[in-house]
């Protein structure tokens, strides 16, 4: 009869995150027991791979997706307290994203509303060409191309001040992440 005692069962877990966002979720669920066995490129996976895992994804971004794969033994200490404390991380890390795409939908919504008056205005400064009000036409001209550069320079003045105004509140979801996997880690030493 031969020695079992060096068997080890698995559990497997296959996340799909942002590349920006592999290295900290990589991390923290190490501190839940999983170890990393694999990484994929968004854009390499098998079809069947690519159905939603953990989150949705936008596919405007699926270039920028990575799918990791995670095992652990299954026989691990308190197993209902450290699930409970890795969902809590996996919260407060999506919410992080969440906050970030908010932050992008904000400064575009400004760029683009900006944009398309804009456009609008050179439509205008077009028919006052057309109808002969040369005058006119130049001064929409001039305004409507403003439009375009105030859209242009709204998104990058705003996009630092809604990240600036949206960090704490980043960081506040940072440490409950950590304070999560610090707990968890110390049930697993």
């Amino acid at each position: 009869m031969s020695n079992n005692t060096n068997f080890v069962a698995y559990e497997y877990k296959n996340i799909t995150v942002k590349r920006d966002y592999a290295t900290i979720y990589t991390d923290c669920l190490s501190n839940f027991g999983w170890t990393l066995v694999d990484e994929y490129e968004y854009g390499f996976q098998p079809i069947l791979s690519l159905l939603p895992t953990y989150t949705s994804i936008n596919p405007v971004d699926e270039q920028d997706v990575v799918s990791l794969k995670f095992k652990r033994d299954r026989r691990i200490n308190s197993k209902q307290e450290v699930n409970r404390l890795e969902r809590e991380c996996e919260e407060a890390l999506s919410s992080i994203g969440s906050i970030e795409r908010k932050n992008n939908a904000f400064t575009m919504g400004i760029s683009l509303g900006a944009g398309i008056v804009g456009t609008a205005v050179l439509g205008f400064a077009a028919y006052s060409f057309l109808s002969a009000n040369i005058v006119i036409g130049v001064a929409l001209s001039v305004i409507g191309f403003a439009g375009w550069g105030i859209g242009f320079f709204a998104n990058r003045r705003m996009g630092r001040k809604k990240a600036t105004q949206t960090e704490s509140l980043i960081q506040e979801r940072l440490d409950v992440a950590y304070g999560a996997c610090e707990q968890a880690y110390a049930m697993l030493a």
